[in-house]
């Protein structure tokens, strides 16, 4: 299982970060929601492969479903086309698809009613494309399901697949609510594991760690503000932070993924690469050196399914003395 895009931050994602508007997000899961007004996209870029799971908590608290209100609420697309869309077009709510791109028209398809207005739920989404849909390259195959129920589906085919992943998911858009208000999101996830019943929390740094030889701290990396850092100049140099977890929550903790939005400042950074360090109880578990492939910010992933001081699985008390960081290396 692989977590390619867990984020609740507007840097990333885009709209504003705001926890003003109750129920628009679940405080036990999230401190804030990503709020977008009738006009915005949020855009997530998938990664390359032909089966992949998107999972959002969505609020609609100003969706008047019986107004001449259009545009798209979510889209699904290849490289050259929106193959699946769920569609708001006076009041009615489709799934529309691209059957064969180029030469024929966009099929208006089934209703797709139980999205609610007002109401917190959970939105999921299954892209397959590809021969293993359906015996041909042109083959794809969207599901959509509300609070883990099935929405609906679109199995159809369009020649611009041609056994391609599917690239970006999109939630609003093209005056997605013709001026009638906004929309809010927030734990939002992207894997290749099912999504559903699946919830993620994001810690960030609470305070200092027991490494500071790098330049800054747990403030420049708890922040969520792109234009503070922390930075190494030298291998072996490292911050690390620790967390304040609170409250246990229910079920079981899959994995800990620690990631770090970094670049490169110059051509030839020194050190060329960072890791992502866990320390517990004095000792650092480190990761798989990482780089960004250029000046501009990406984020830099690495996950352990059990705790590696202990070799089993973590417990909620785990994080309570755990800290997280990253450290210069060659």
């Amino acid at each position: 299982m692989t977590d390619y895009l867990i984020t609740n931050s507007a840097a990333f994602l885009g709209g504003t970060e705001d926890a003003s508007v109750a129920g628009s997000f679940d405080p036990a899961w999230a401190d804030h929601a990503l709020r977008f007004g009738p006009s915005d996209e949020a855009a997530i870029t998938l990664p390359a492969i032909n089966a992949v799971w998107i999972h959002a908590d969505c609020f609609y608290d100003d969706f008047d479903t019986t107004s001449a209100g259009d545009g798209y609420m979510w889209t699904v697309s290849v490289a050259n086309a929106d193959i699946a869309t769920v569609d708001l077009l006076n009041g009615l709510k489709t799934f529309n698809y691209t059957t064969l791109y180029g030469t024929s028209a966009t099929t208006k398809g089934a209703p797709a009613d139980g999205i609610p207005n007002a109401t917190l739920f959970t939105l999921d989404v299954h892209v397959e494309t590809g021969a293993a849909v359906n015996g041909n390259i042109d083959d794809y195959r969207v599901t959509f399901y509300v609070g883990g129920t099935l929405l609906g589906q679109v199995v159809s085919k369009c020649d611009q697949v041609n056994g391609a992943p599917p690239v970006k998911f999109a939630f609003g858009g093209a005056n997605f609510l013709d001026g009638n208000g906004r929309f809010f999101l927030s734990n939002v996830l992207v894997s290749d594991a099912d999504t559903r019943g699946r919830r993620f929390r994001i810690l960030r740094p609470a305070g200092p760690g027991a490494e500071a030889t790098a330049v800054g701290g747990h403030a420049e990396l708890g922040d969520a503000d792109l234009a503070t850092f922390a930075y190494a100049r030298a291998a072996g140099q490292a911050v690390t932070s620790t967390l304040a977890p609170g409250a246990a929550m229910p079920g079981t903790i899959g994995r800990v993924v620690l990631r770090s939005y970094a670049r490169n400042a110059v051509a030839n950074p020194v050190p060329a690469q960072i890791v992502n360090r866990l320390r517990i109880g004095g000792t650092d578990y480190d990761a798989a050196p990482q780089a960004p492939t250029g000046q501009s910010i990406e984020g830099l992933e690495s996950a352990w399914d059990l705790n590696p001081a202990t070799g089993l699985p973590w417990t909620w008390d785990d994080l309570a003395t755990l800290e997280i960081g990253f450290a210069g290396s060659a």
